[in-house]
């Protein structure tokens, strides 16, 4: 009688472990297939298992996370729910910067992306309107950035790396329209702002080379070898650096800016 009481003790136990272990195994699983399924491209299917792993373990933040990345595409709204509801940290902060963006709330969006240090995002959305020659909607959001952005020791860098791609967007502006007063205006403005960039950020390289072009073909020979013969300075291996002034006049020509 004992062996059998505590037989049925063992297998009510086991039992009772099996069916406690049911709901998270089998949203681990079907969180599992449905990021397996974003993998292939089969969001439907993604969407599908990830709402399924919910309703199992409706606590679970990865899980929220995952169904929000799914559906970023096709519902912003619900991939915001799904970010926010999921809270965590940095990751969904910038994930919620996605959904913002996508439902047209850039100044929010950027919010977001400044919370998460995460504004690379906003260059790098910047960076495929640029592609597409949408240079005034790049300009906005970078201008945007620039505005929540502070000059202080938090900030600098980003600062700078804002101002540097404004700088790159002006210029590359200038030199689609060609001629004219709205080249002339994106030519001044993309030498103001790498200016600004590199005042920031002294030391960097890439700004300071943009800027060492920029001047080249819209400022001042002058001052382009100036820029070019500081950034030696810092590296005297910088072989584009080189390459310009072994190609700079000994004497300045006329400036040939834009008419």
């Amino acid at each position: 009688m004992k062996k059998h009481a505590a037989w049925l003790i063992a297998t009510a136990l086991v039992a009772a472990a099996l069916l406690l272990a049911f709901r998270p195994l089998g949203a681990w699983w079907s969180d599992d297939e449905g990021n397996r399924a974003l993998l292939q491209g089969d969001n439907l299917k993604a969407v599908e298992r990830f709402a399924s792993a919910e309703r199992r373990e409706p606590d679970w933040a990865f899980v929220h996370e995952d169904l929000g990345r799914a559906v970023l595409d096709t519902d912003p709204a619900r991939a915001l729910a799904e970010f926010e509801r999921a809270n965590c940290g940095s990751a969904c902060i910038g994930e919620e910067g996605d959904a913002l963006f996508a439902l047209g709330r850039t100044g929010d969006a950027i919010d977001r992306y400044i919370q998460a240090r995460a504004v690379a995002k906003v260059a790098a959305i910047a960076t495929q309107l640029v592609a597409s020659k949408r240079y005034d909607a790049a300009l906005s959001i970078e201008s945007e950035l620039v505005a929540r952005l502070h000059d202080d020791f938090v900030d600098r860098s980003d600062l700078a790396a804002a101002y540097a791609q404004i700088g790159k967007i002006e210029i590359a502006a200038a030199t689609q329209a060609g001629t004219g007063v709205a080249a002339r205006q994106h030519a001044q403005a993309g030498l103001t702002a790498l200016a600004r960039a590199t005042a920031l950020a002294p030391l960097n390289e890439d700004y300071l080379l943009a800027e060492g072009f920029a001047q080249l073909r819209f400022g001042s020979v002058a001052q382009a070898r100036r820029i070019f013969e500081r950034l030696l300075q810092i590296d005297p291996s910088q072989q584009d650096a080189q390459r310009a002034l072994r190609m700079l006049p000994a004497v300045e020509p006329p400036r040939t800016t834009v008419p």
